[in-house]
């Protein structure tokens, strides 16, 4: 017999914070005083059973190096315009992405919809690990139907009219998203590698060639504090009308 499994009641005006993972460390006190501030922000439910973004992250602009970066509920972005970082002989431009970024936030933090219980660990578990075995093996027709899966699974999330609404675990995952990679994007610019670009699961870096080897330490070490992987494309140029809007 199968059962039909009730979505959970949250009422509007329900406030949670946010629970800062123990891996989340930064050595600058801008980054101490953002990850401070986000420890003290209470998230709110609104009437259509969205989250709502606290006004103090709303107002925050982090400028870390030359660039300026804002947090939202969905993710993190840079907040360049008009930008042109043409090709320079000697000089790579390395887009670094998360794989699988939001899911592997859910399953290495063990978030589950509490009225699911962990079955639901166990079954998008199952789903994302059948997803990279498609794309490691080259179907690429499963592997973009389970990518839809799982993405659409994470976003239903904070959807109100889904089994698996559960605003507090959309809070958790996007908000450690996006302080992971402001934790990244601190290191490489305190060792003088340039973040040009900011956008969700991934950042552009601009680097001298003979920096090849301090960039890769800094993804080794950020992947073995984090228990995420990095996916790597190399850019000659880059040409931004805005951070969504752009030609590489």
């Amino acid at each position: 017999r199968v059962r039909r499994l009730p979505r959970a009641p949250v009422e509007p005006g329900r406030r949670y914070k946010y629970n800062v993972p123990s891996f989340l460390t930064y050595q600058t006190h801008l980054m101490k005083s953002v990850i401070d501030l986000v420890s003290k922000c209470d998230f709110v439910i609104s009437d259509k059973g969205s989250v709502e973004l606290p006004w103090q992250l709303k107002n925050l602009r982090i400028n870390i190096g030359n660039a300026t970066y804002q947090m939202g509920i969905g993710g993190l972005h840079s907040t360049e315009e008009g930008a042109c970082h043409r090709y320079v002989k000697g000089r790579r431009k390395r887009d670094i992405d998360v794989a699988s970024y939001y899911p592997s936030i859910i399953l290495n933090q063990k978030l589950f919809p509490e009225h699911l219980g962990e079955a639901f660990l166990k079954v998008y578990r199952k789903i994302v690990e059948r997803r990279l075995r498609a794309k490691h093996t080259g179907d690429k027709k499963t592997a973009q139907t389970l990518k839809i899966v799982i993405n659409g699974s994470f976003g239903k999330l904070g959807s109100m009219w889904s089994v698996l609404y559960a605003p507090q675990l959309l809070i958790q995952t996007t908000i450690t998203g996006q302080l992971s990679l402001l934790m990244l994007i601190e290191a490489f610019e305190l060792c003088g590698i340039p973040v040009i670009s900011a956008n969700t699961d991934g950042i552009v870096v601009d680097y001298a060639v003979e920096q090849e080897p301090l960039v890769e330490q800094i993804i080794k070490w950020w992947e073995g504090i984090t228990n995420f992987e990095m996916e790597s494309n190399f850019y000659k140029a880059l040409y931004s009308a805005n951070v969504n809007n752009y030609v590489a």
